[in-house]
Protein backbone atom coordinates (compact mmCIF):
# COMPACT_ATOMS: atom_id res chain seq x y z
CA UNK A 1 0.00 0.00 0.00
CA UNK A 2 1.20 3.65 -0.74
CA UNK A 3 -0.59 5.53 1.00
CA UNK A 4 -2.56 5.25 4.59
CA UNK A 5 -4.33 7.30 7.38
CA UNK A 6 -4.27 6.35 10.09
CA UNK A 7 -6.45 6.75 13.62
CA UNK A 8 -4.90 5.66 16.26
CA UNK A 9 -5.34 5.92 20.44
CA UNK A 10 -4.98 3.78 23.42
CA UNK A 11 -8.77 3.59 24.26
CA UNK A 12 -9.98 4.80 20.65
CA UNK A 13 -13.94 3.68 20.10
CA UNK A 14 -13.00 1.04 17.04
CA UNK A 15 -16.58 0.40 16.39
CA UNK A 16 -17.49 4.20 16.11
CA UNK A 17 -14.22 4.64 13.52
CA UNK A 18 -15.78 1.91 11.36
CA UNK A 19 -19.17 3.25 11.35
CA UNK A 20 -18.09 6.79 10.41
CA UNK A 21 -15.47 5.66 7.86
CA UNK A 22 -16.35 6.89 4.21
CA UNK A 23 -14.44 3.78 3.04
CA UNK A 24 -13.73 0.40 4.60
CA UNK A 25 -10.84 0.35 6.74
CA UNK A 26 -7.83 -1.96 5.74
CA UNK A 27 -6.78 -2.37 8.78
CA UNK A 28 -8.46 -2.72 12.19
CA UNK A 29 -6.74 -3.53 15.99
CA UNK A 30 -7.66 -3.55 19.18
CA UNK A 31 -5.83 -2.81 22.33
CA UNK A 32 -4.93 -6.46 24.17
CA UNK A 33 -5.60 -8.28 20.88
CA UNK A 34 -2.14 -9.92 19.00
CA UNK A 35 -1.88 -7.55 16.18
CA UNK A 36 -0.64 -10.62 14.02
CA UNK A 37 -2.18 -14.50 13.59
CA UNK A 38 1.64 -15.84 14.12
CA UNK A 39 2.28 -17.61 17.58
CA UNK A 40 3.27 -15.47 20.39
CA UNK A 41 2.69 -12.05 18.37
CA UNK A 42 3.12 -8.83 20.49
CA UNK A 43 -0.45 -7.20 21.61
CA UNK A 44 -1.68 -4.14 20.43
CA UNK A 45 -1.15 -1.76 23.48
CA UNK A 46 -3.18 1.13 21.11
CA UNK A 47 -6.61 0.43 19.16
CA UNK A 48 -6.94 2.32 15.55
CA UNK A 49 -7.79 1.70 11.97
CA UNK A 50 -6.01 2.75 8.56
CA UNK A 51 -7.87 3.83 5.60
CA UNK A 52 -6.00 2.96 1.99
CA UNK A 53 -5.53 6.45 0.83
CA UNK A 54 -3.57 5.38 -2.67
CA UNK A 55 -2.62 2.10 -3.94
CA UNK A 56 0.10 3.61 -5.96
CA UNK A 57 3.40 2.06 -5.52
CA UNK A 58 6.62 3.29 -3.53
CA UNK A 59 8.29 4.97 -6.54
CA UNK A 60 4.96 6.97 -7.19
CA UNK A 61 5.28 9.77 -4.48
CA UNK A 62 3.70 12.13 -6.96
CA UNK A 63 0.44 10.03 -7.56
CA UNK A 64 0.34 9.42 -3.36
CA UNK A 65 0.17 13.22 -3.11
CA UNK A 66 -2.40 13.79 -5.80
CA UNK A 67 -4.70 10.56 -4.62
CA UNK A 68 -4.38 11.82 -0.73
CA UNK A 69 -5.24 15.32 -1.89
CA UNK A 70 -7.92 14.03 -3.83
CA UNK A 71 -9.13 11.84 -0.83
CA UNK A 72 -8.57 14.26 1.85
CA UNK A 73 -11.10 16.56 0.05
CA UNK A 74 -13.88 14.00 -0.78
CA UNK A 75 -14.20 12.57 2.33
CA UNK A 76 -12.77 15.99 4.86
CA UNK A 77 -15.80 15.57 6.67
CA UNK A 78 -15.67 12.19 7.70
CA UNK A 79 -12.11 12.35 8.63
CA UNK A 80 -12.71 15.19 10.65
CA UNK A 81 -15.59 13.35 13.01
CA UNK A 82 -12.82 10.24 13.07
CA UNK A 83 -10.40 12.34 14.37
CA UNK A 84 -12.65 13.47 17.27
CA UNK A 85 -14.16 10.04 18.16
CA UNK A 86 -13.32 10.00 21.70
CA UNK A 87 -10.28 7.97 22.60
CA UNK A 88 -8.34 8.80 19.51
CA UNK A 89 -5.21 10.39 20.25
CA UNK A 90 -3.70 11.03 16.98
CA UNK A 91 -4.49 10.91 13.17
CA UNK A 92 -1.60 10.97 10.53
CA UNK A 93 -1.49 10.97 7.01
CA UNK A 94 1.02 7.97 6.20
CA UNK A 95 2.85 7.84 2.46
CA UNK A 96 5.26 4.32 1.64
CA UNK A 97 7.94 5.14 -0.32
CA UNK A 98 10.95 3.44 -1.34
CA UNK A 99 14.32 4.22 0.20
CA UNK A 100 16.85 4.91 -2.65
CA UNK A 101 20.46 4.35 -3.34
CA UNK A 102 21.38 7.78 -2.77
CA UNK A 103 23.89 9.72 0.05
CA UNK A 104 20.53 11.95 0.88
CA UNK A 105 17.17 11.40 0.37
CA UNK A 106 14.92 14.28 0.21
CA UNK A 107 11.28 14.41 -0.66
CA UNK A 108 8.76 17.29 -0.58
CA UNK A 109 4.93 17.71 -0.23
CA UNK A 110 2.57 20.33 -2.11
CA UNK A 111 1.00 23.09 0.00
CA UNK A 112 -2.39 21.67 -1.52
CA UNK A 113 -1.59 18.58 0.71
CA UNK A 114 -0.68 20.55 3.65
CA UNK A 115 -3.75 22.22 3.62
CA UNK A 116 -5.97 19.50 3.24
CA UNK A 117 -4.20 17.88 6.25
CA UNK A 118 -4.57 20.77 8.12
CA UNK A 119 -8.46 21.11 7.51
CA UNK A 120 -9.12 17.44 8.84
CA UNK A 121 -6.29 17.90 11.44
CA UNK A 122 -3.96 15.06 10.46
CA UNK A 123 -0.49 15.04 10.64
CA UNK A 124 1.78 13.90 7.85
CA UNK A 125 4.41 10.36 8.45
CA UNK A 126 6.78 9.37 5.83
CA UNK A 127 7.79 5.63 5.51
CA UNK A 128 10.52 4.42 3.72
CA UNK A 129 10.79 0.95 2.60
CA UNK A 130 14.15 -0.94 1.46
CA UNK A 131 13.65 -2.78 -2.19
CA UNK A 132 16.15 -4.42 -3.82
CA UNK A 133 19.41 -5.12 -2.73
CA UNK A 134 18.87 -3.62 0.56
CA UNK A 135 15.33 -5.47 1.35
CA UNK A 136 17.55 -8.49 0.58
CA UNK A 137 20.07 -7.53 3.09
CA UNK A 138 17.45 -6.08 5.70
CA UNK A 139 15.98 -10.32 5.52
CA UNK A 140 19.61 -11.42 6.36
CA UNK A 141 20.14 -9.07 9.11
CA UNK A 142 16.66 -10.35 11.00
CA UNK A 143 17.56 -13.74 10.17
CA UNK A 144 20.35 -13.24 12.20
CA UNK A 145 18.74 -11.31 14.95
CA UNK A 146 16.14 -13.84 15.50
CA UNK A 147 19.05 -16.78 15.56
CA UNK A 148 20.72 -14.63 18.05
CA UNK A 149 18.01 -14.60 20.27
Amino acid sequence: MGCIIHFVGRDADVERLVALSPVEPCTVWRRGEPRSSRPNSRRAVTSGVNLEVSDAEFEELEQQQADAVRFLREHATALRNMREVEGVERSTLDFGIAMRDVVVQSDSFSADLISALATVGCGLELTQFPTGRKAKNLKRYRKALRAAV
